[in-house]
């Protein structure tokens, strides 16, 4: 080995620059392999969602607009919630040596950090989980999304429940209030100085209840679009992937090595260089021009 470097030292200083840089960005290459191969390889699937309008039109049937930010805002803490990020953990297995050696909210505090559910366009929705397993991957994102899509069934069916017994009681409350005020205006005599005062209260009344009514009929007609599954809905628009490549190829963990196996040579060699310097070497100045 001696032997060795003492005949490295007979080539041309410019040979062996590029025999010491040669060699560092091969020991970067190996480094490079290495760590590639001793780390956990992750995968990672994605699915994308659409958000499809209700089948009957807005001008035949007046209804709410449903943002995608505003979606994600009531879906997400549910899908993402302890209680479901458990279940999906135990059902599949996940995280078996997490588990064994750290407290159950430290694994869940891990998946959350490797789920994406986010706005991808204005009606789109990117799903994607990444885990040290394609096939486990896939499978979360495949519950993710029927979760996802399942959970918004759900929000629109109790939104438009709630509706209805909203504007039930208030047709309710309406008519009680309208036919007093008929009953009213048939027991005062036309003489009575209180008589046109009631006739406009209940005139006014009975455009409320009507009003009332309308509305009624219309969230009475988008619970059953709801109950039939044709009011507005998430559906897939890409199917979740079953990953085949890892998400950091080995081959570019190995190009950054031997990047930064050129870079420290390069230094290397320079440093050397300039420490071999004479000392009383320096570059003359310019001269001034006559």
């Amino acid at each position: 080995m001696l032997s060795f470097f003492r005949q490295l030292g007979r080539f041309p200083t410019a040979e062996r620059w590029w025999i010491r840089i040669g060699g560092w960005a091969l020991v970067g290459l190996a480094a490079g392999f290495l760590i590639s191969f001793l780390l956990p390889a992750r995968y990672t699937s994605e699915a994308t969602l659409r958000l499809v309008p209700a089948i009957v039109s807005q001008d035949l049937v007046p209804h709410d607009t449903v943002d995608v930010g505003r979606l994600l805002e009531l879906v997400k803490p549910i899908v993402l919630s302890r209680n479901v990020i458990m279940t999906i953990i135990n059902n599949l297995d996940l995280y078996p040596g997490e588990r064994k050696r750290e407290p159950m909210e430290d694994v869940i505090e891990e998946f959350r950090k490797v789920v994406r559910i986010d706005s991808s366009g204005e009606k789109l929705i990117h799903v994607a989980f990444t885990y040290p397993e394609p096939g486990l991957a896939n499978k979360v994102t495949r519950d993710l999304v029927s979760r996802i899509i399942a959970q918004m069934l759900t929000e629109r069916a109790n939104l438009s429940v709630q509706s209805v017994g909203f504007f039930q009681y208030e047709v309710d409350q309406l008519s009680k209030s309208w036919l007093e005020l008929s009953s009213s205006v048939k027991t005062t005599p036309a003489s009575d100085p209180r008589y046109e005062l009631l006739l406009l209260a209940r005139d006014q009344k009975r455009k409320e209840y009507e009003s009332a009514a309308q509305k009624l009929g219309t969230a009475e007609m988008l619970k059953d679009l709801a109950s039939r599954g044709q009011d507005v809905r998430l559906e897939q628009l890409d199917e979740p992937i079953l990953p085949q490549e890892p998400d950091t190829p080995p081959s570019f963990v190995g190009l950054i090595g031997l990047g930064c196996g050129l870079a420290v040579g390069l230094f290397t060699t320079l440093w050397q260089t300039l420490r071999r310097t004479p000392p009383g070497f320096s570059i003359p100045a310019a001269e001034e021009p006559a």
